[in-house]
């Protein structure tokens, strides 16, 4: 009994370090997979393949390819509503609650505005002397990069939208980890749903 114990630890700890190494994979993180599946599954497996009896070797060959197989197919179908939710996430949800916080506070801000213009104005005409201007300043025409849009630096409009999108993508990342959805998926059981 202590033998068996012992050995679905060790086959618990095969299946989180696979499913880690699949879903780094999946995040672009190929040398740290690499080092998963190259260096600490071999190990956990000779181990786990000596805890059992000799009569079962062959059965476990068979389990492993089939968890393989299964682990390989929950991330995908993870990494798929990954992107179905950061889309709905980053594209509708977020945007919503940033417009409805900005009309909370957008007559605050242009109030404020009036009020600074209205200042600045009352000491320029105060002042008895008054500045001038004879060469036109050109707007900047550099630019920067916003997530996966180039923006000029004087349009600053375009500058807030690009900012707030690419925040909006970093957020979307942080919700919304694969890591997170797969060990949901798993923790449903989604096995039966996956193979019909």
């Amino acid at each position: 009994m202590k033998v068996t114990e012992r050995a679905q630890e060790r086959w618990d700890a095969i299946v989180t370090r696979f499913r880690h190494a699949c879903i780094l994979h999946r995040d672009g993180k190929e040398w740290e997979s690499r080092r998963i599946i190259k260096e600490e599954l071999p190990p956990l497996i000779k181990q786990w393949m000596q805890m059992l009896p000799s009569g079962l070797k062959e059965d476990a060959k068979a389990d492993l390819r089939d968890m393989f197989t299964r682990e390989q197919s929950i991330v995908d179908q993870g990494q798929k509503l990954q992107r179905l939710f950061k889309e709905t996430l980053v594209k509708r949800i977020i945007p919503q609650v940033e417009e409805r916080i900005a009309a909370k506070y957008r007559s605050l801000y242009v109030t404020r505005m009036e009020q600074q213009k209205a200042k600045r104005q009352e000491e320029l005409a105060g002042s008895w002397v008054r500045p001038t201007y004879s060469d036109e300043k050109k707007p900047i025409t550099f630019g920067f990069q916003a997530g996966d849009r180039r923006v000029k630096l004087g349009d600053v409009s375009e500058m807030i939208d690009a900012l707030q999108g690419a925040d909006n993508e970093i957020l979307a990342n942080e919700i919304l980890s694969l890591d997170d959805i797969v060990q949901e998926m798993n923790d449903a059981q989604i096995d039966p749903i996956l193979k019909s």
